[in-house]
């Protein structure tokens, strides 16, 4: 007798089911995109017990025939997909037909659902796997699921669950991606006797945000791009806003939350040179993608996707971003020490880049108060998603609004820093660091190549094997930028000319090497922002430095430069160009207030 056989179907739904139930959030995830995908314009959520007693999900969709009730319970049962060629163009959140029985083996699992046209209801009810139930039912037109006593046969999975409250916040973080992907649907949440969330529905995720969290949405940046075939609307926080964790940079694909560790590298790589600041952004990141543009057939919880064409998904979002935040208003946290709280700083003035004013077609900034529930401020959530220890801490300091009147000199620090006053504020300016920005981007701004100047004396080039294979395969990205370089027999290299804003001075034979090395350390997906990188070291190479002292007329010709160019906030590294001390703030430290 052979030692190959099939797996009984209890069997098989158990695997399935450590592959796709893997703690009560997912199920509640799976049963709400049912529900979405059932064409529910409401969807309720209920548990007990963190989800370990008792799951209810009940919605207003389509509801089921008593034939389809049956089967959907069964294994690879779906109404999603027909065919083979399905998969390469799917719409729905689920299509496997692997939820239900798969949550079905490992609960106390009830089924109830009702077509809107027909006068009953049916009913099916599953326990450990065993059908125990299949009759007709009372119930409304919709459809109501109830998962009780999760993992009961399965000791073994329940005893790895976390703590109630952490799992209670896993299923309120999957319930709200959800709301935030499917705005115009009213979701509530129930957590044994506490109402979680009420969401009415909102006209697009920028009203759903607001209603969710209004204190972060209010002085976030909205972006709307779109860069070929991929649309990417987004909310971002200002590159110098104190930073959260990795999970508050959340990413959808076709109202599907997401995990792309690509998509993330370009969403914090579009800060990377406006902030210096470590950490994970906060960031709501929605795509929107042609389905066979993307397969969603990777991994069993559906939460990775696989893109036709990688590179044009991350150019993508990362021009996105970078453009929504480099057209952002002048206006930066400076996290000075005492400063006031992030919620009584007045907000930005000024329409932002990046299609704002007609972000989720026509309905309201983040900033209004449209559709907010009276008395809500959202921190029960963000409490509930991040635990109390994980809140974001209010942004410390206010902001700082450039204008249009560069402050007035009133002398040097250190022969590094100039100092200013404007209105009720003393200022310190990095002297590199604001003349670095205004130069890369006179760089950036430029229409097409840079203008070379040529060097009276060409500089050989000693570079290592890896810095000379670099340059040759850059050679052209290089000319464009304003270097001329060429071979020179052999394994040598020489420099004939350099951008004309670089000047002939000091150490070009390492600003070389450094821009052979950075090339090579750089990934393949960030080859969209090698122009901004080349610039960036020209900028750095090109502008004055620290230790050198300044006239009064060349400090203010450097504030004129910096207040009269865009994101004068940082340099193009992400380090701050400004501080602040605020009047308050000095008083304060003197004991006068």
């Amino acid at each position: 007798m052979g030692q190959i056989r099939r797996l009984p179907p209890a069997v098989a739904n158990q695997i399935a089911a450590g592959e796709v139930v893997e703690r009560p959030a997912a199920v509640v995830r799976e049963l709400v995109e049912n529900s979405i995908d059932a064409g529910a314009t409401a969807v309720s959520v209920r548990v007990r017990d963190a989800g370990r007693t008792e799951i209810r999900v009940s919605d207003d969709g389509v509801g089921m025939t008593p034939e389809d009730a049956r089967l959907a319970i069964e294994r690879h049962a779906t109404s999603k997909i027909d065919s083979v060629d399905d998969l390469t163009s799917i719409g729905s959140l689920g299509f496997r037909g692997e939820a239900l029985p798969s949550i079905a083996s490992v609960s106390r699992f009830r089924l109830r659902t009702r077509e809107r046209e027909a006068e009953s209801g049916w009913e099916v009810g599953v326990d450990g796997g065993a059908t125990i139930a299949d009759r007709p039912a009372g119930t409304r037109p919709g459809t109501i699921v109830e998962v009780r006593d999760l993992f009961f046969n399965t000791p073994a999975r329940r005893k790895f669950l976390r703590a109630e409250r952490t799992e209670a916040s896993y299923i309120v973080q999957a319930v709200t991606n959800l709301a935030l992907a499917w705005p115009q649907i009213r979701f509530d949440l129930q957590s044994g006797e506490r109402q979680v969330f009420a969401l009415e529905p909102a006209g697009d995720a920028a009203e759903r945000l607001q209603q969710l969290d209004p204190r972060w949405a209010r002085d976030a940046i909205p972006i709307e791009a779109r860069a070929g075939e991929f649309t990417v609307r987004a909310f971002l926080s200002p590159p110098m806003a104190r930073r959260g964790a990795s999970s508050r940079l959340l990413l959808f694909l076709n109202g599907r939350p997401i995990k792309d560790r690509r998509l993330f590298h370009a969403v914090t790589e579009g800060y990377r040179r406006l902030s210096s600041l470590s950490g994970t952004p906060k960031a709501y990141v929605f795509i929107e993608a042609p389905p066979d543009a993307v397969d969603v057939n990777v991994h069993p919880a559906k939460a990775e996707v696989r893109f036709a064409d990688p590179e044009a998904a991350w150019g993508a979002v990362f021009r996105s971003v970078r453009a929504g935040l480099e057209g952002s208003p002048k206006r930066v946290d400076l996290g000075v020490a005492g400063g006031g709280r992030a919620a009584d700083a007045p907000a930005g003035t000024g329409q932002r880049a990046g299609g704002a004013g007609d972000i989720g077609r026509g309905a309201a900034p983040p900033g209004s108060r449209m559709g907010q529930p009276a008395g809500w401020d959202g921190a029960g959530v963000g409490e509930l998603l991040y635990g109390a220890d994980r809140v974001e801490e209010p942004v410390r300091g206010s902001y700082l609004d450039f204008g249009t009147t560069p402050p007035k000199v009133l002398g040097q620090f250190r022969r590094t820093y100039i100092l200013a006053e404007e209105r009720s504020e003393l200022l310190l300016i990095d002297q590199h660091a604001a003349d670095e920005r205004v130069i890369y981007n006179r760089l950036m701004d430029a229409p097409s190549e840079v203008r070379t100047q040529e060097l009276l004396q060409p500089v050989p080039l000693e570079l290592s094997p890896v810095e000379r294979a670099v340059l040759a395969e850059e050679h052209e990205r290089l000319a464009g930028a304003g270097f001329d370089i060429e071979p020179f027999g052999g394994d040598a290299w020489i420099l004939r000319g350099v951008p004309e804003a670089l000047g002939v001075g000091r150490g070009l034979d390492v600003l070389m090497r450094s821009l052979a090395s950075e090339e090579h350390e750089c990934t393949a997906a960030a080859a969209h922002d090698a122009r901004a990188r080349i610039m960036a070291r020209v900028a750095c190479h090109a502008a004055v430095t620290a230790g050198v002292t300044l006239t009064t007329e060349r400090m203010e010709e450097v504030l004129a430069s910096l207040w009269g160019t865009a994101n004068p906030s940082t340099c193009p590294h992400g380090r701050p160009t400004v501080l602040r001390l605020d009047l308050p703030f000095i008083e304060r430290r003197f004991g006068r207030s």
